[in-house]
């Protein structure tokens, strides 16, 4: 990977009003001839609909099947955070810097928005733009990040002069990420372009073998990843990612491998801390990953997935097995 970047360099925070997709009912705002032009959001897009006690996207509604709501909203933030730590505060790892910025980025399934937003706050020379699902995005946000509702599973509508494409944590986004994302990324971005997949590994590691074969967050975690691919939804992806950018035509593929823990068993004092929220974030998200997939998918009643979580949550309360995520 390329070496510390620099921190951030200092700028005033500014808004620009949300930006929406190209299913509108409404008049166009007066943007000139600019490709991105905005428009507001229709009724049916902006609203979510509620199954499980959860509500979730109803733009392409069915095609990602985790929710939308406040909660998760709130443990996608905590998630980042989890993960910027880890990458010991980088937004990213591509060589950009305030000295060498890029002009223009894409950050695809930007979920709340909030890398968008920081790496704009970082690189105020960049037009970012965020694109989901659903409009769960803030309002108001630095003058050069916009944000758009569509479906980066669809073929792109944009010209081919990105220098920057990213993704992070898109586990159940794509029915195939190498030519869904990777090969129309490939495709738009400039010469000597970059992209930059942070994604993590679905299934838990163990360094010394104390994960037993039954554990079972291991076995949730592979019923998930079959019920997912059953749906025509990829979650194993991150140890494919490298042989997947080199497939489609990218070069000079860096791989680095992060291990989180999950739970406090860490002996140094700042991983303790990380696993423990990674933990708790995981648990939080159980739920809420689980409901759709093993119901729609499945046939499980809610009944039984909620008991399957209850087990899976006191698992980490009774047992000490010291299993790590990878990204």
């Amino acid at each position: 990977m390329s070496p510390p970047l620099p921190p951030m360099d200092g700028y005033e925070f500014g808004f620009e009003a949300y930006l929406d997709s190209k299913q509108i009912d409404s008049n166009p705002d007066h943007h000139g001839d600019d490709i991105y032009d905005s428009r507001s959001l229709s009724d049916s897009i902006a609203m979510s609909y509620k199954e499980f006690g959860r509500t979730y996207h109803s733009y392409r509604a069915g095609s990602y099947h985790y929710p939308n709501d406040p909660s998760e909203a709130e443990r996608l933030d905590e998630q980042y955070e989890i993960l910027k730590e880890m990458m010991e505060g980088r937004l990213h790892f591509a060589p950009f810097s305030s000295a060498n910025p890029p002009s223009k980025v894409l950050d695809i399934a930007t979920g709340t928005g909030t890398w968008a937003v920081e790496f704009g706050d970082e690189y105020p020379e960049a037009e970012v733009i965020g694109t989901d699902l659903s409009p769960i995005q803030p309002a108001f946000v630095p003058p050069n990040v916009r944000f758009f509702i569509e479906d980066s599973a669809e073929e792109w509508d944009y010209p081919a002069d990105f220098d920057y494409i990213h993704t992070r944590i898109t586990l159940g986004c794509w029915t195939d990420m190498k030519t869904q994302i990777m090969q129309r990324a490939f495709d738009h971005l400039r010469p000597g372009g970059w992209l930059e997949c942070q994604e993590v590994m679905v299934e838990p590691y163990c360094d010394d073998g104390t994960m037993p074969s039954d554990f079972g967050w291991l076995r949730w975690s592979q019923e998930l990843a079959m019920a997912s691919e059953m749906a025509g939804r990829q979650l194993k992806m991150g140890d494919n990612i490298k042989k997947w950018m080199e497939a489609v035509g990218f070069v000079n593929v860096r791989e680095a491998v992060i291990k989180i823990p999950i739970g406090g068993w860490a002996k140094d004092r700042r991983l303790r801390h990380v696993g423990m929220l990674w933990q708790w974030n995981l648990m939080s998200g159980l739920s809420g990953f689980t409901l759709g997939l093993f119901n729609r998918v499945l046939g499980r009643t809610v009944e039984d997935i909620q008991v399957r979580g209850s087990e899976i949550r006191s698992l980490f309360i009774l047992r000490r097995v010291e299993v790590t995520n990878m990204c």
